[in-house]
Protein backbone atom coordinates (compact mmCIF):
# COMPACT_ATOMS: atom_id res chain seq x y z
CA UNK A 1 0.00 0.00 0.00
CA UNK A 2 2.50 2.60 1.00
CA UNK A 3 6.75 2.46 0.33
CA UNK A 4 8.25 5.00 2.21
CA UNK A 5 11.94 5.24 0.93
CA UNK A 6 14.87 7.59 2.81
CA UNK A 7 12.75 10.26 3.43
CA UNK A 8 14.35 13.23 4.64
CA UNK A 9 12.45 16.91 5.53
CA UNK A 10 13.87 20.30 6.38
CA UNK A 11 12.21 23.11 7.65
CA UNK A 12 14.62 25.89 8.88
CA UNK A 13 18.25 24.72 7.85
CA UNK A 14 19.54 22.37 5.77
CA UNK A 15 21.50 20.72 8.25
CA UNK A 16 18.39 20.58 10.57
CA UNK A 17 16.65 17.28 9.47
CA UNK A 18 12.88 17.05 11.03
CA UNK A 19 12.90 13.67 9.54
CA UNK A 20 15.68 12.05 8.93
CA UNK A 21 15.96 8.67 6.01
CA UNK A 22 12.77 7.56 7.45
CA UNK A 23 12.17 3.29 5.18
CA UNK A 24 8.74 2.46 6.05
CA UNK A 25 6.54 0.27 4.21
CA UNK A 26 2.71 -0.37 5.35
CA UNK A 27 0.73 -3.60 3.95
CA UNK A 28 -2.40 -3.27 3.07
CA UNK A 29 -4.82 -3.14 6.19
CA UNK A 30 -2.73 -2.67 8.82
CA UNK A 31 -3.29 -0.44 11.62
CA UNK A 32 -0.03 1.29 12.14
CA UNK A 33 0.51 3.48 15.09
CA UNK A 34 3.30 6.13 15.81
CA UNK A 35 4.42 7.25 18.77
CA UNK A 36 7.17 9.44 20.09
CA UNK A 37 7.18 13.01 21.60
CA UNK A 38 6.58 16.56 20.58
CA UNK A 39 9.24 17.06 18.37
CA UNK A 40 10.11 13.50 16.76
CA UNK A 41 8.35 13.79 13.56
CA UNK A 42 5.38 12.21 13.85
CA UNK A 43 2.98 15.15 11.89
CA UNK A 44 5.36 15.77 9.94
CA UNK A 45 5.69 12.27 8.24
CA UNK A 46 1.92 12.03 8.29
CA UNK A 47 1.62 14.91 6.39
CA UNK A 48 4.89 14.24 3.88
CA UNK A 49 2.36 11.41 2.91
CA UNK A 50 -0.87 13.01 1.52
CA UNK A 51 2.03 15.63 0.80
CA UNK A 52 0.54 18.57 2.83
CA UNK A 53 4.17 19.21 3.40
CA UNK A 54 6.65 18.45 0.40
CA UNK A 55 9.40 16.42 1.56
CA UNK A 56 13.34 17.41 0.99
CA UNK A 57 14.60 14.49 -0.23
CA UNK A 58 13.39 11.03 -0.42
CA UNK A 59 10.13 9.18 -2.09
CA UNK A 60 6.83 7.91 -1.29
CA UNK A 61 5.09 5.29 -2.82
CA UNK A 62 1.19 4.78 -2.75
CA UNK A 63 0.08 1.70 -4.39
CA UNK A 64 3.23 2.08 -6.47
CA UNK A 65 2.95 5.23 -7.34
CA UNK A 66 5.63 7.32 -6.81
CA UNK A 67 4.26 11.10 -5.02
CA UNK A 68 6.95 13.81 -4.75
CA UNK A 69 6.40 14.99 -8.67
CA UNK A 70 2.47 14.94 -8.87
CA UNK A 71 0.48 18.19 -9.00
CA UNK A 72 -2.32 19.64 -10.05
CA UNK A 73 -5.19 17.26 -10.80
CA UNK A 74 -2.84 14.26 -10.21
CA UNK A 75 -2.12 15.26 -6.76
CA UNK A 76 -6.01 15.82 -5.81
CA UNK A 77 -6.68 12.43 -7.60
CA UNK A 78 -4.14 11.05 -4.65
CA UNK A 79 -5.40 13.45 -1.84
CA UNK A 80 -8.67 11.78 -2.36
CA UNK A 81 -7.57 7.92 -1.80
CA UNK A 82 -6.01 9.07 1.65
CA UNK A 83 -8.26 10.34 4.19
CA UNK A 84 -6.94 12.54 7.28
CA UNK A 85 -8.40 12.86 10.93
CA UNK A 86 -6.73 16.44 12.02
CA UNK A 87 -6.09 16.91 15.76
CA UNK A 88 -7.67 20.09 15.94
CA UNK A 89 -10.89 18.97 13.92
CA UNK A 90 -10.71 21.09 10.70
CA UNK A 91 -14.43 21.46 10.66
CA UNK A 92 -16.38 23.85 9.23
CA UNK A 93 -17.79 25.03 12.80
CA UNK A 94 -21.11 27.45 11.62
CA UNK A 95 -22.11 24.57 9.16
CA UNK A 96 -24.39 21.83 10.55
CA UNK A 97 -23.20 18.21 10.89
CA UNK A 98 -24.25 16.83 8.01
CA UNK A 99 -22.69 19.63 5.86
CA UNK A 100 -19.68 18.96 7.51
CA UNK A 101 -19.52 15.08 6.91
CA UNK A 102 -20.53 15.59 3.18
CA UNK A 103 -17.84 17.95 2.67
CA UNK A 104 -15.24 14.62 2.68
CA UNK A 105 -17.14 13.73 -0.95
CA UNK A 106 -16.39 17.22 -2.69
CA UNK A 107 -12.48 16.30 -4.13
CA UNK A 108 -15.07 13.60 -6.01
CA UNK A 109 -17.34 16.25 -7.07
CA UNK A 110 -17.00 18.16 -10.17
CA UNK A 111 -16.47 21.72 -9.75
CA UNK A 112 -20.17 23.35 -10.47
CA UNK A 113 -22.07 20.26 -8.08
CA UNK A 114 -19.39 20.92 -5.50
CA UNK A 115 -19.57 24.78 -5.84
CA UNK A 116 -23.48 24.11 -5.33
CA UNK A 117 -23.51 21.44 -2.91
CA UNK A 118 -25.43 19.41 -5.01
CA UNK A 119 -24.68 15.97 -3.10
CA UNK A 120 -26.80 12.77 -4.61
CA UNK A 121 -29.34 10.78 -2.74
CA UNK A 122 -26.51 7.71 -2.07
CA UNK A 123 -23.63 10.66 -1.10
CA UNK A 124 -26.95 11.65 2.11
CA UNK A 125 -27.90 7.84 2.91
CA UNK A 126 -23.93 7.40 2.98
CA UNK A 127 -23.70 10.46 5.68
CA UNK A 128 -26.43 9.31 7.50
CA UNK A 129 -25.10 6.17 7.89
CA UNK A 130 -21.72 6.91 9.38
CA UNK A 131 -23.74 9.22 11.70
CA UNK A 132 -25.54 6.47 13.34
CA UNK A 133 -22.07 4.24 13.05
CA UNK A 134 -21.08 6.82 15.24
CA UNK A 135 -24.10 7.70 17.71
CA UNK A 136 -24.35 11.28 16.16
CA UNK A 137 -27.75 10.82 13.78
CA UNK A 138 -29.44 13.06 16.34
CA UNK A 139 -27.29 16.18 16.00
CA UNK A 140 -27.12 15.90 12.15
CA UNK A 141 -28.79 19.77 12.21
CA UNK A 142 -26.98 20.79 14.77
CA UNK A 143 -23.81 23.34 14.10
CA UNK A 144 -20.79 21.69 14.25
CA UNK A 145 -19.08 24.65 17.42
CA UNK A 146 -21.73 23.16 19.56
CA UNK A 147 -20.31 19.86 19.89
CA UNK A 148 -18.35 18.54 22.76
CA UNK A 149 -14.56 18.03 21.20
CA UNK A 150 -15.32 13.92 21.20
CA UNK A 151 -18.44 14.63 19.75
CA UNK A 152 -16.03 16.93 16.44
CA UNK A 153 -13.63 14.65 16.56
CA UNK A 154 -16.13 11.91 15.40
CA UNK A 155 -17.85 14.31 12.46
CA UNK A 156 -14.16 14.31 11.84
CA UNK A 157 -13.63 10.71 11.05
CA UNK A 158 -17.25 10.34 9.03
CA UNK A 159 -15.83 12.69 7.10
CA UNK A 160 -12.83 11.43 6.05
CA UNK A 161 -14.71 7.92 5.44
CA UNK A 162 -17.45 9.78 3.60
CA UNK A 163 -13.95 9.72 0.57
CA UNK A 164 -14.11 6.30 0.67
CA UNK A 165 -9.91 6.04 1.15
CA UNK A 166 -7.73 3.67 0.64
CA UNK A 167 -5.61 4.79 3.53
CA UNK A 168 -6.65 6.80 6.41
CA UNK A 169 -4.07 9.20 8.40
CA UNK A 170 -4.65 10.43 11.86
CA UNK A 171 -2.25 12.89 13.14
CA UNK A 172 -3.14 13.07 17.20
CA UNK A 173 -6.80 12.40 16.94
CA UNK A 174 -7.19 11.91 20.76
CA UNK A 175 -5.04 14.62 22.00
CA UNK A 176 -7.34 16.89 23.60
CA UNK A 177 -9.86 14.60 24.91
CA UNK A 178 -10.18 12.96 28.06
CA UNK A 179 -9.98 9.46 28.77
CA UNK A 180 -13.57 7.99 27.90
CA UNK A 181 -14.03 9.94 24.76
CA UNK A 182 -10.79 8.93 23.25
CA UNK A 183 -11.42 5.41 24.19
CA UNK A 184 -14.89 5.98 22.32
CA UNK A 185 -13.04 7.81 19.00
CA UNK A 186 -10.64 5.16 18.69
CA UNK A 187 -13.10 2.49 19.05
CA UNK A 188 -14.91 4.15 16.17
CA UNK A 189 -11.73 4.63 14.12
CA UNK A 190 -11.13 0.92 14.35
CA UNK A 191 -14.51 -0.50 13.86
CA UNK A 192 -14.89 1.77 10.59
CA UNK A 193 -11.15 1.09 9.16
CA UNK A 194 -11.95 -2.80 9.63
CA UNK A 195 -15.15 -3.10 8.02
CA UNK A 196 -13.93 -1.12 5.11
CA UNK A 197 -10.96 -2.86 5.24
CA UNK A 198 -8.36 0.15 4.97
CA UNK A 199 -4.87 0.99 6.37
CA UNK A 200 -4.53 3.36 8.81
CA UNK A 201 -1.54 5.35 10.08
CA UNK A 202 -2.12 6.71 13.73
CA UNK A 203 -0.29 9.10 15.59
CA UNK A 204 -0.83 9.06 19.04
CA UNK A 205 1.74 10.16 22.50
CA UNK A 206 -0.48 7.56 24.34
CA UNK A 207 1.35 4.39 24.67
CA UNK A 208 -1.18 2.71 26.54
CA UNK A 209 -3.75 3.23 23.51
CA UNK A 210 -1.03 2.63 20.88
CA UNK A 211 -0.54 -1.11 22.82
CA UNK A 212 -4.06 -1.55 23.14
CA UNK A 213 -5.35 -0.60 19.20
CA UNK A 214 -2.42 -1.13 16.63
CA UNK A 215 -1.73 -4.04 14.95
CA UNK A 216 1.74 -2.39 14.59
CA UNK A 217 3.75 0.50 16.06
CA UNK A 218 6.26 2.17 15.03
CA UNK A 219 8.37 4.55 17.77
CA UNK A 220 10.00 7.59 16.51
CA UNK A 221 12.64 9.34 18.10
CA UNK A 222 14.46 12.55 16.56
CA UNK A 223 13.15 12.04 13.60
CA UNK A 224 14.35 8.78 13.08
CA UNK A 225 12.68 5.11 13.33
CA UNK A 226 13.99 3.46 16.56
CA UNK A 227 11.29 1.10 17.45
CA UNK A 228 9.17 -1.18 14.42
CA UNK A 229 7.16 -3.99 15.76
CA UNK A 230 4.14 -5.59 17.08
CA UNK A 231 2.77 -3.82 20.66
CA UNK A 232 4.06 -7.07 22.43
CA UNK A 233 7.74 -6.22 21.61
CA UNK A 234 7.54 -2.71 22.66
CA UNK A 235 9.31 -3.08 26.13
CA UNK A 236 9.25 -0.41 28.82
CA UNK A 237 13.15 -0.07 28.02
CA UNK A 238 12.17 1.26 24.65
CA UNK A 239 9.71 3.12 25.44
CA UNK A 240 11.79 4.85 27.70
CA UNK A 241 14.37 5.28 25.22
CA UNK A 242 11.88 6.76 22.78
CA UNK A 243 10.24 9.42 25.03
CA UNK A 244 14.17 10.17 26.09
CA UNK A 245 13.40 9.42 29.99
Amino acid sequence: MLEICALVKNFTHPDTEVLHKINLTVRAGEFVVVIGPSGSGKTTLIRCINRLTDPTAGEIFFEGQPTSQLRGAKLRALRTQIGMIFQDYNLIYRSNVMQNVLHGRLGQMGFFRSALGLYSRQDLREARELLVAVGLEEFTHNKAQSLSGGQMQRVGICRAMMQNPKLLLADEPISSLDPASAKVVLDQIKALTQARGLTSIINLHQVDFAKAYASRIVGLRLGEIVFDGVPEDLTQEMTDYIYAR
